[in-house]
């Protein structure tokens, strides 16, 4: 059998609570981008967002424990949906 190749960057999403009244009906966080080619243990990159609540799925499957070459730029029309500037 093969053996896997990784590509170089893994993204994680972290969800963070977000306390403003102001902000109901959205979830807030980060995305937080390691390098696998780094020997350092911590994120190389962050990103922070802030969503609308019905999004947080759709945006978790398309971030969340993903591996990467190339870090993605991510655009919000929050009159639409989610696009993502480099395709995953």
């Amino acid at each position: 059998m093969r053996k896997k190749k990784h590509k170089r960057y893994f993204l994680n999403v972290i969800e963070e609570s977000i306390q403003n009244p102001a902000f109901f009906g959205y979830r807030g966080g980060r995305i937080e981008v390691y390098d696998q080619h780094s020997k350092e243990k911590y994120a190389v990159y962050e990103a922070s967002f802030v969503v609308p609540e019905e999004m947080i799925d759709d945006f978790r499957k398309c971030f969340d424990f993903k591996e990467v070459d190339k870090i993605p730029r991510i655009e919000f029309d929050m009159g639409v949906t989610l696009n993502v500037i480099s395709k995953i």
